[in-house]
């Protein structure tokens, strides 16, 4: 499997409050099922082009449990993560549905369903849905709890950033923002691309999204490029002005490049996700570039 170098080209005064995982509710949702008072959290992504109206509505359905009739996330557009939801430490199935459309229940046919083995108890995950295997899938990945203040994690979920970078390594560096394409950045470290759930041969693990320090939080950009050791030049770029909140794309930071944590809410890090790019809208700061992928990102509640 291929990996990337992931890059955060730094400098923003704010020190990431650390918290514990709050979902997106008070208690368990979606799927029923598991074991009482445990439960995994699960964000989810719209990491598949499509057309600029292109929205879906997700599901869960546990294992030997009645279709679903209630989306677990409504109107999920493309390049918008939802917030961390509570669910059942179960196996079971996402399911992705054209957003208003008929539910599971209904017997209305879904655009995937992805088999997701039994997530484990206290244990975050993030699930992009793109295109990867030749279809429409389900890219999973296990996201580590952060440790300390100014950290990121990065996710790897672009094929097309996989086949576009020959070396296939996601750097993250420090630099001054604004980043540019081209820019020299230092290696923080690589990512590998997520497990597609479909067709996976019955993947039970999935990787690992370890934090990643800022160190300097002043005139941060992130940026991806292909393996070259302790340096590398940077194919795409995000400034910290264009992190998002979660559930949406507003962007509490615009017009300034500190890693500053928007107000009124219980933040712990910042999430960087590679998606591919094509005729769908990207959220400003976001551009694609050639090969077709670009970096989204959004402040975790996790």
């Amino acid at each position: 499997m291929k990996a990337f170098r992931l890059a955060a080209l730094i400098a923003v005064p704010a020190t990431l409050v650390l918290s514990a995982c709050a979902g997106g509710s008070s208690g368990i949702i979606g799927g029923g099922g598991g074991v009482p008072g445990q439960q995994a959290n699960v964000r989810f992504v719209n990491g598949e082009p499509g057309t600029p109206t292109t929205s879906y509505d997700i599901y869960f359905q546990s294992n030997g449990s009645a279709a679903p009739s209630t989306p677990l996330i409504s109107g999920l557009i493309y390049a918008e993560a939802s917030d961390f939801k509570p669910l059942p430490t179960v196996a079971g199935s996402v399911i992705v549905h054209t957003a208003g459309s008929s539910s599971p229940a209904s017997g209305a046919p879904a655009l995937t369903s992805c088999p997701v083995p039994q997530f484990a108890n206290n244990t975050n995950y993030s699930i992009v849905i793109a295109t990867a295997n030749g279809t429409l899938n389900c890219i999973v990945f296990n996201d580590a709890n952060y440790t300390a203040a100014n950290q990121f994690r990065f996710h790897d979920a672009s094929p097309n950033a996989t086949a576009a970078i020959t070396t296939p390594t996601i750097a993250y560096g420090t630099a001054t923002a604004p980043g540019a394409t081209g820019e020299t950045f230092a290696v923080l470290s690589t990512a590998t691309l997520g497990i597609p759930a479909v067709g996976n041969g019955g993947a039970t693990t999935y990787p690992v999204v370890m934090p990643t320090v800022l160190g300097s939080t002043n005139s941060v950009s992130f940026a991806i490029g292909p393996n070259s050791g302790a340096t590398s030049s940077a194919s795409n770029t995000l400034d910290a002005s264009a992190l998002m909140l979660p559930g949406s794309q507003n962007q509490p930071n615009t017009g300034n490049n500190n890693f500053t944590l928007p107000a009124g809410g219980s933040y712990a890090g910042a999430s960087i996700y590679a998606i591919d790019c094509g005729s769908g809208t990207l959220p400003p700061g976001s551009h694609c570039v050639t090969g077709n992928y670009t970096l989204i990102g959004v402040f975790d509640s996790h």
